[in-house]
């Protein structure tokens, strides 16, 4: 390969290498709601709220409850979902103010058989969530930093073929 071909393939591989989207994966946001009976943890994902209830001394899971979640003046039943196991809302209106980045306050209203409780809780959300956004291509910031690396290994053989190819010429 001469030195004009790799000079392109490196110019090539350091352009793609500078372009391609390297997008951090921002973690879903979570709540934890404790009491000395039970215990709520939630997670915020591009549909909905999806929380899962369970006894806090034995950590069993509480199944077919009724759910109510407050914030800002608003609340909603999150109704039991039988085939995963969890209470979910999905109320695309109820749920955009918590995609907002920050601390959102959720209380938490339960009912199980005749007992009840209150909890509470904060949703940290670190970057906003997006609810129709599609989930497009992006490249991990391990495999970019061992693509750049490459390029790196690579201009350095380059460089070092040039110069015993100068050190042969010269001879």
């Amino acid at each position: 390969m001469n030195e004009m071909t790799m000079k392109k393939y490196l110019f090539a591989g350091l352009t793609a290498a500078l372009l391609l989207p390297a997008h951090a994966a921002v973690p879903l946001p979570v709540v934890v709601a404790e009491s000395e009976a039970f215990e709520i943890v939630g997670r915020l994902d591009e549909n909905s709220l999806v929380l899962h209830v369970d006894r806090a001394p034995t950590n069993a899971p509480v199944l077919g409850a009724t759910l109510s979640v407050e914030t800002g003046g608003k609340e909603i039943a999150a109704p039991f979902q039988a085939a995963s196991g969890d209470y979910r809302i999905e109320d695309v209106a109820w749920l955009q103010p918590l995609r907002a980045t920050g601390e959102h306050g959720l209380s938490f209203t339960l009912m199980v058989g005749d007992e009840a409780d209150l909890l509470a809780g904060d949703l940290i959300v670190e970057g906003e969530v997006h609810a129709d956004t599609e989930a497009g291509w992006t490249l991990s910031p391990l495999l970019g930093g061992a693509l750049l690396a490459g390029l790196g290994l690579a201009g350095a053989f380059w460089g070092w073929r040039r110069q015993q190819s100068r050190r042969g010429g010269a001879a």
